[in-house]
């Protein structure tokens, strides 16, 4: 699914680890500018379904990777909905991405 504009994006910032296991989401959410997107995907998808989380990332313009959330066997509470190729798509239009990775 090729993302829609549903964002005004400055920079990608890419969360790659689980929130229960790094400081990376946290760290991004206080470096991240107003226009910037987060996308969750590897283990930090866990964020969009823990609670916690999902109050934390409310209001912030949020990407979950569905290949990661099927792989895992969960259900996103918050953010919108992002396949391999909406990602590529996105990167492509707006440039390099941020990647926290631990």
């Amino acid at each position: 699914m090729r993302p829609t504009s549903a964002f005004e994006v400055t920079m990608i910032q890419l969360i790659l680890t689980s929130p229960f296991q790094s400081q990376d989401l946290e760290q991004a959410l206080t470096y991240r500018q107003p226009e910037d997107v987060l996308v969750l995907m590897q283990d930090a998808v866990v964020a969009a379904t823990a609670p916690q989380w999902c109050t934390r990332l409310a209001g912030v313009p949020l990407y979950v990777m569905r290949e990661d959330l099927q792989a895992r066997g969960l259900q996103q509470r918050i953010g919108l909905d992002l396949d391999m190729a909406g990602l590529v798509a996105l990167i492509a239009e707006k440039g390099s991405p941020q990647t926290w990775a631990g």
